[in-house]
């Protein structure tokens, strides 16, 4: 079976850029050629795509773009969500949002790019949040479980592989990814999704796990807005 692959990388910014292109020449070495980068225009109110818009005129050719949240950043959840992320769940915390995708967007437009998609940070956002994507346009985001057809009203099944950044979720990531692997193969879903975040780039172990999934199939690599015609 060829399998539909999706890979993308998350949190592109000034100061993650190293890692960042750490992870895109891992790919370019196992011919990984459609590439979905995850672009966050004001990270932690401290840092704008603008101050890196060189390297992005350089390296965004031939990949996807996909908005990332505004700032990426939130403040503490007190509830489960803070198992899930670190502080970083920005569109599932403020009620502002209709002003940050004003923001981010126009920042993307400064820069001359435009998105089709909205994936917010750590996977988090409300049906509020999802009706307001609707109402700026976007045709697509995604969830954990799920590639979302904004335009549609339709959902495609298809659970995320990635790694977590500290303590016990990291641990249990690297442990089951080979698992993971197998088992969402054995699905056979329309679309498979690998997703790397720049802190991935540091770790040897997860490096050669995501290196031999590549390796292990002929995949057939996709856009997020391809899965839309599947």
């Amino acid at each position: 079976m060829l399998y539909k692959l999706n890979v993308s990388i998350h949190d592109v910014t000034k100061s993650n850029l190293k890692d960042v292109q750490t992870l895109l020449e891992l790919l370019d070495s196992l011919s990984v050629k459609k590439i979905t980068l995850l672009l966050i225009p004001f990270y932690h109110e401290k840092e704008s795509l603008e101050e890196i818009k060189d390297w992005l005129y350089e390296h965004l050719e031939g990949k996807e773009i996909v908005l990332h949240g505004y700032t990426h950043k939130s403040g503490k959840f007190n509830d489960f969500r803070d198992f899930l992320t670190r502080q970083e769940g920005e569109f599932a915390y403020y009620n502002d949002l209709e002003d940050r995708l004003n923001k981010a967007i126009k920042i993307l437009k400064d820069l001359g790019l435009n998105s089709e998609g909205f994936i917010p940070p750590a996977w988090l956002i409300n049906k509020e949040g999802l009706d307001i994507l609707k109402k700026f346009g976007f045709s697509f985001t995604t969830n954990r479980l799920h590639i979302l057809d904004l335009k549609n009203d339709r959902k495609i099944f298809s659970p995320v592989l990635s790694f977590g950044s500290t303590g016990i979720v990291k641990s249990i990531s690297i442990n089951t990814f080979k698992l993971q692997t197998f088992l969402l193969k054995q699905l056979r879903l329309p679309v498979l999704r690998l997703a790397l975040h720049p802190v991935d780039a540091k770790d040897k172990t997860k490096l050669k796990l995501i290196s031999d999934f590549l390796s292990s199939e002929d995949f057939e690599y996709i856009f997020l807005k391809e899965s839309l015609l599947l």
